[in-house]
């Protein structure tokens, strides 16, 4: 039987010039789907919004960028959202959602986060019946202000016809929370682009790098690295800095006010939002990589500085535990003390963190994006041949 060529369109409220998790693993699927000759067109549906919550003027309704995937943004009312949820909670025309549908015409939509539920919703009434759907939640646990997400949630599951997780943990988690059939629950996660590069050449006595990445601001938790990185100061056998990298999320000038206040203005540094290539510099000239988020469902810059031959420290919150399973030391959840003891362990021992460096570039190229690319190409495949088995049913 001849399959017909894939044409996916993914959904995210937020796009480029924004780029954080979810838009990554867009970017990074969409480049390896044009190089297919099974995949007739790649597009993404999104917004004007810029992350978080904030319009973007001048931008166009549409351009092909990456080498010719197709950017559709939706027009909304009002250019101001409200500062309550992590999708700006505005009006998105559904109209506009069944135009760029029908000229799109994908056989694929790939949802991916969990609270763009509009746009999903549409989409998928706007889609014809046979087209696939694929939902990849990046699941939270639902506080009580957002529980209002679970029955929302609930319903897109249902329609989709597969529910992607990134780990066991997320799986269970997503299956308790929304209910959802376990022959529907398949396990893809994310990928890290391969790094062979060399560390760059340390200078003699040049002090040790601490690196964290993450957008500055309350979720990634960088004063309570601060804190454990101020404790160990008067424990370290030779000099240290930390380097946060990162766009400002609303955190900055707490954090600036902390560094100042324990005075670390001399140790640590703040570049700010980084191109890509100047993150991956900071990668190579890194000794450890530390974060200590609220919430990690698969910590993607866990493996990017793993796969560049970097250890890393962390705590037990998410999938950490399950996911870091070499070349990391996971300390017990919010533990400052432990995060101190451990910080100093591996900044003093240099053998255990270049051994555990070592570990985690071996483990880290097993989470590289070709073969969660196929993963992903075949979930496609399944859901449109079993769609069409079943006679495009709901």
């Amino acid at each position: 039987m001849n399959e017909p060529p894939l044409r996916v369109l993914f959904l995210t409220p937020y796009y480029k010039p924004y780029l954080g998790g979810i838009e990554r693993v867009i970017e990074r699927l969409s480049a390896g789907m044009r190089r297919r000759a099974d995949v007739a067109a790649v597009g993404v549906l999104t917004t004007h919004f810029e992350f978080p919550r904030h319009w973007m003027e001048g931008l166009p309704a549409r351009e092909r960028m990456d080498g010719g995937v197709e950017i559709i943004r939706l027009p909304a009312w009002p250019r101001v959202a409200p500062p309550y949820f992590s999708v700006p909670l505005v009006w998105f025309p559904p109209r506009a959602i069944g135009a760029a549908i029908r000229a799109f015409r994908p056989n694929v939509l790939h949802w991916v986060g969990d609270g763009w539920f509009w746009g999903h919703y549409f989409s998928a009434r706007s889609a014809p019946p046979g087209t696939a759907v694929i939902f990849s939640p990046s699941f939270h646990t639902l506080t009580r202000d957002k529980f209002w997400l679970q029955p929302v949630n609930i319903a897109l599951c249902r329609r989709a016809d597969r529910v992607t997780a990134l780990s066991p943990l997320e799986r269970r988690a997503v299956h308790r929370t929304y209910h959802v059939p376990a022959r529907k629950q398949v396990v893809v996660p994310w990928g890290v682009d391969p790094d062979d590069a060399p560390p760059e050449p340390r200078p003699a006595g040049a002090p040790l790098t601490v690196l964290c990445v993450g957008r500055l601001g309350e979720h990634k938790n960088q004063q309570f690295l601060i804190e454990a990185f101020a404790a160990a100061q008067p424990r370290l056998q030779r000099p240290a800095r930390l380097v946060l990298v990162g766009r400002d999320e609303g955190g900055q000038q707490a954090i600036e006010r902390q560094v100042r206040d324990l005075g670390l203005a001399d140790k640590v540094l703040i570049t700010g939002e980084l191109t890509d290539a100047e993150v991956r510099a900071w990668y190579h000239r890194a000794d450890l990589f530390a974060l200590f988020s609220h919430y990690e469902a698969f910590g993607l810059v866990f493996f990017e500085a793993m796969v560049a031959g970097v250890p890393v420290l962390t705590h037990r919150v998410g999938a950490n535990a399950q996911l870091l399973r070499e070349g990391a030391t996971v300390c017990p959840e919010h533990d400052r003390a432990a995060a101190t003891e451990s910080l100093v362990r591996l900044l003093n021992d240099d053998a255990e963190r270049q051994q555990l460096g070592a570990q985690a570039r071996r483990y880290a190229t097993t989470f590289t994006w070709p073969p969660v690319l196929e993963r992903f190409v075949g979930l496609y495949r399944e859901a449109l041949a079993e769609r069409e088995a079943t006679g495009n049913r709901e």
